[in-house]
């Protein structure tokens, strides 16, 4: 099945079952910077059903594998029900649970990371992956500015006040000049881009 219609079908069920994939006005930076860094190996951490997944498979290096966490067991299904269609399955591992302990199991080093999986647990999970990132490793992150709430000045509601502040100390952590270069793009919910210094940046 083509790549463009696997796409297509991604986006109709993730409209019908409220399913967050990338907004379409992230697809095209999204892309822009897979293709940019070429990567090799890949960490995603929330699957969801598989769009971002085809999105980086399709934009990495022809040789490049990617590691793809989901915690939620139906869109895990679903992820790979969509995948198995496409040309890069085989490039591709999709594991079910969750991220923060799994990560520990996996073999480094990545030279690219989408975080994409619960806000809240961005800085937690970076922290834990850091090591096993190559030097000049790029890091994406989706939703870094979350409704505008983060660095739009407006007050969160309460039901979002620890996401906030959880994503403030992610974006603080990844702005911080001796770890990270980091830009922030506004479109969508806002997107980092951080690039690693290396391990001996000190």
């Amino acid at each position: 099945m083509k790549i463009k219609d696997i796409l297509n079908e991604q986006r109709i069920y993730a409209l019908l079952h409220d399913v967050p994939i990338l907004r379409e006005s992230e697809v095209e930076l999204f892309e822009d910077l897979i293709g940019l860094y070429k990567p090799k190996r890949v960490l995603e951490v929330g699957t969801a059903i598989g769009y971002s997944s085809l999105l980086l498979a399709k934009h990495m290096d022809k040789e490049g594998q990617l590691i793809s966490i989901e915690l939620d067991d139906i869109r895990h299904g679903m992820a790979k029900h969509f995948i198995s269609q496409s040309d890069y399955a085989d490039r591709m591992t999709l594991l079910q649970g969750d991220a923060t302990e799994l990560v520990d199991t996996i073999e480094g080093p990545f030279d690219l990371v989408f975080l994409d999986g619960p806000k809240g647990q961005y800085l937690k999970q970076l922290e834990i992956i850091e090591p096993k990132l190559s030097d000049g490793a790029v890091v994406l992150a989706d939703n870094v500015l979350f409704r505008d709430y983060v660095r739009g000045g407006k007050e969160p509601p309460r039901r979002f006040k620890t996401i906030v502040k959880r994503l403030q100390h992610y974006l603080e952590y990844v702005e911080q000049k001796d770890k990270y270069n980091t830009t922030i793009y506004p479109m969508g919910d806002g997107m980092s881009v951080s690039v690693w210094k290396g391990h001996n940046h000190e």
